[in-house]
């Protein structure tokens, strides 16, 4: 046992650089679920906190939406370095737009019943039957994008999991949504590519400007896509179904959106509806090209297996790594005090893996049933894109399953150096020998 607590003072499960270059680390938090399940985490770099990686108690703090909050101040886990620069930015930006710096920058950052009452606006755009609606055009994409995938492949031999196929789905589905023209996907994507800062970025940089200023000129472009995308809604009436015309004219406490409270909503809507379900897509398929008895079954039941796969994908990517909250009062917690005022970090792949929840959790099975994974939160904060991202993640594998076993992976997965989601970079595939 003083083996194992000496690793504790040891283990690192906040640098940005490990998750780039190793992936998730399974073993620290095999350890902490093991032996220190709420673990007060303090390293050089990273405001402190409280590490909660079982998945009883993650799912506990997740649901005690009055004792754990969103809008504490800390929304979500980073070194201070990045939360220094991210909150200098954003004051700096509500200056230059005359914005109110007080004002979260979405409204993720708040709690009920502010939150809810953001929430709601769009909430019923994403239903099971608005999204079922949609599902013959998922389809119809998905098969495009799969076929455009092919076609790349036999022409250079070689074709990218994450580029060429698992970013487009998302992202076409995203900014249908959203009511923007096929033509803007594209730049779109580039705008939020470059939301993380990678070396090969560099190829975005015009003459004599360095990365930070590229990406200020990339965000600014964004910033006046946005404008100018609210602006073509008022000016047609902003009476149609897209959810930009539906935040154009909705009203909150009987006043219009704020342009801050459009812009946030807008950036969010987008971001996250395309960054996680990428990622899962992509490192679903990943995993089944790994795992080819699993393939071989999905390949053999398609119908039967299929939900249950779509599942098992979630529960195995776990794409947003932790959320922060902050406690409004003292709590105890497998005897250890959390005060009021203290932040607490809940690790969802930690909690995705537990032996508590999950007999032989690092076994990836297609047929898993019951599977109570938490890739999508609980409580008041539960991911509003649920269904869609359920949809999007069916219509992929539905059509990218039946190729799957002319395909085999083609060098190692680069990662991209991040805390909240762990995005894949580039995963290489050619035809299978």
């Amino acid at each position: 046992m003083m083996a194992r607590m000496l690793e504790l003072d040891t283990i690192d499960i906040h640098s940005i650089d490990r998750y780039a270059s190793e992936g998730y680390p399974w073993a620290e938090w095999d350890l902490l679920r093991d032996v220190a399940p709420v673990y007060w985490y303090e390293r050089d770099g990273i405001a402190p906190f409280w590490a909660i990686t079982r998945h009883a108690d993650v799912k506990a703090v997740s649901t005690d939406n009055r004792t754990f909050i969103n809008g504490g101040g800390r929304l979500r886990l980073a070194d201070e370095d990045f939360d220094r620069r991210f909150w200098a930015s954003y004051r700096r930006r509500s200056e230059r737009l005359g914005w109110d710096p007080a004002e979260p920058p979405d409204f993720i950052f708040t709690d009920r019943p502010q939150h809810w009452d953001m929430r709601r606006l769009v909430a019923p755009a994403f239903t099971p039957k608005a999204i079922a609606g949609r599902g013959d055009r998922m389809l119809g994409h998905a098969r495009r994008f799969v076929d455009e995938f092919i076609e790349r492949l036999d022409h250079d031999g070689r074709a990218d999991i994450v580029e060429d196929l698992a970013v487009k789905l998302p992202l076409a589905t995203i900014c249908e949504l959203m009511g923007v023209e096929a033509d803007e996907w594209q730049q779109i994507h580039l705008w939020t590519k470059v939301l993380f800062p990678e070396p090969d970025h560099d190829m975005f940089c015009i003459e004599g400007e360095d990365r930070s200023a590229m990406r200020r000129r990339l965000f600014r472009q964004w910033e006046d896509w946005i404008d100018d995308l609210i602006e073509r809604r008022r000016a047609e009436g902003a009476d149609g179904d897209d959810l930009v015309s539906v935040l154009v004219r909705s009203e909150l406490h009987g006043q219009p959106l704020t342009a801050q409270q459009l812009h946030g909503y807008i950036v969010l809507l987008i971001a996250a509806g395309n960054e996680t379900t990428r990622n899962a897509a992509a490192g679903g398929t990943i995993a089944l090209l790994e795992h080819r008895d699993q393939l071989a079954r999905l390949q053999a039941d398609p119908d039967g297996l299929l939900d249950t796969t779509v599942e098992e994908v979630l529960r195995w990517t776990s794409p947003v790594i932790q959320f922060a909250r902050t406690a409004t009062q003292d709590v105890e917690l497998h005897g250890q005090t959390i005060r009021a005022g203290d932040h607490v970090g809940i690790w969802y792949p930690s909690a995705n893996r537990d032996e508590r929840a999950f007999p032989s959790p690092y076994r990836f099975d297609v047929g898993r049933e019951p599977n109570d994974h938490l890739a999508f939160g609980r409580g008041a904060h539960f991911c509003l894109g649920t269904h869609l991202a359920r949809a999007e993640l069916r219509a992929y594998f539905a059509v990218v399953t039946p190729i799957l076993d002319e395909l085999e992976l083609d060098g190692e997965t680069e990662r991209i150096a991040h805390l909240h989601v762990g995005p894949l970079k580039r995963q290489l595939v050619r035809r299978a020998a």
